[in-house]
């Protein structure tokens, strides 16, 4: 590496993946990243029909999911739901710190309260 590479590293950090056309589908957003993987995570929509969320947890650990497939049982202060997929694909990785501080989810930060990461390859 360079020293303008490190210099710029220092200032500017490493590059993050850039989401490309975030979508919605009942209540979970979606979106690409450059490598052709997908992120998704909880819609403001979910927060202004259940109030603030208290509870979330993972129903199943399957590493395929299909559209329509169990994603996440949240609680919140009006209602409990069960966030269905809106895509197929395998699991990279799931956000486990989900269940550990229930109030990230009530902002509107996809670095905090996303679900999980998708590779659209079967």
């Amino acid at each position: 590496m360079s020293l303008w590479q490190k210099i710029k590293a220092f200032f500017f950090g490493p590059k993050k993946p850039s989401y490309l056309n975030p979508q919605v589908k009942d209540g979970v957003w979606y979106a690409k990243d450059s490598s052709g993987n997908y992120l998704l995570g909880i819609d403001n929509s979910v927060n202004e029909q259940m109030g603030e969320i208290t509870f979330v947890d993972f129903p199943n650990n399957e590493t395929k999911l299909t559209s329509g497939d169990d994603l996440l049982d949240v609680e919140g202060d009006k209602a409990v739901v069960t966030l269905k997929s809106p895509i197929s694909g395998t699991v990279i990785s799931r956000n486990q710190d989900l269940g550990k501080d229930e109030k990230v989810l009530n902002k509107p930060d996809p670095k905090v309260n996303w679900i999980l990461k998708l590779s659209e390859k079967n």
